[in-house]
């Protein structure tokens, strides 16, 4: 695959995976595209877990139901999250951004019609009740399935301890990870493996301790990200299932939103 088409085809992907392995060939080319990545100073601070174990899987599954219950009792987390939710292709196609509501969460039927959900979703803070009466169990369950199930788990850490110079140099060290988790990105997705970042239980600094534990991860080592690779499921078509996503298109009107020419503010190219 082409290095435009994979970037214009990756996706995150939320649904069930296959139980088809992995080679480990197509491993190894992930994690050399991956540290073939930019990093301030050539510091190269990252570490990465390959994880296919039942046991470490199910551990990392519990961290990941927990933290799902707990978002869902938080009012500010709901509220943060109703910014970026559409409920219908319409209006994320007109958005584009953000990410429909469906592809995060199962919703009982009686609740899935827009004109129902619209006033429900300007007041997600104040469902977190329904949090604490245990509405998080059933995305928790779901969330936990798929960490068990899947194929092959990659766990990123940073190393701190190879900081590099400059005031900024933590700031430059994330822009390293960035740049190499997209590379990673990139080369599963010319390979059509699917990949969904699996946030939750490095969602906050307790977790994130909890989870270095669980894989005996020295100090100075952070998780930042956790991945889920596996093949799509195929459907009965006999294709794969491939997932959707909406962005600003390069010629948009919006594209004017967040490109500027010389200084900020400024919308057209000076001749």
């Amino acid at each position: 695959m082409e290095l435009f088409d994979a970037i214009h085809h990756r996706r995150t992907h939320r649904d069930k995976m296959s139980s088809r392995q992995i080679p480990e060939d197509d491993i190894n080319k992930l994690i050399g595209a991956a540290m073939w990545a930019p990093s301030p100073f050539n510091v190269q601070p990252w570490e990465f877990i390959l994880i296919t174990g039942d046991r470490i899987k199910s551990r990392l599954a519990e961290v990941t139901a927990r933290s799902i219950q707990q978002q869902f009792k938080d009012p500010r987390f709901l509220d943060a999250n109703r910014r970026w939710m559409r409920l219908t292709r319409e209006d994320w196609e007109n958005a584009g951004d953000g990410v429909l509501l469906e592809h995060h969460i199962s919703l009982p039927p009686f609740v899935r019609d827009p004109a129902r959900l619209r006033p429900l979703l300007e007041n997600a803070r104040h469902l977190s009740f329904l949090g604490q009466l245990g509405a998080g169990k059933l995305p928790a369950r779901e969330f936990a399935q798929w960490v068990k199930e899947a194929p092959l788990l990659i766990l990123i850490l940073i190393d701190w301890r190879r900081q590099c110079p400059g005031e900024g140099g933590k700031d430059w060290m994330l822009l390293g990870m960035g740049a190499m988790i997209q590379n990673l990105l990139l080369a599963a997705t010319a390979q059509n493996i699917a990949t969904q970042f699996i946030s939750a239980p490095i969602e906050s600094s307790e977790d994130r301790q909890c989870v270095r534990q669980i894989v005996h991860a020295p100090d100075g080592l952070e998780p930042i990200a956790l991945l889920r690779l596996g093949y799509p499921e195929i459907r009965e078509t006999g294709e794969p299932k491939l997932d959707s996503s909406e962005r600003e298109t390069v010629d948009s009107v919006r594209r004017r939103d967040f490109v500027h020419y010389e200084m900020w503010g400024e919308r057209s190219r000076n001749p």
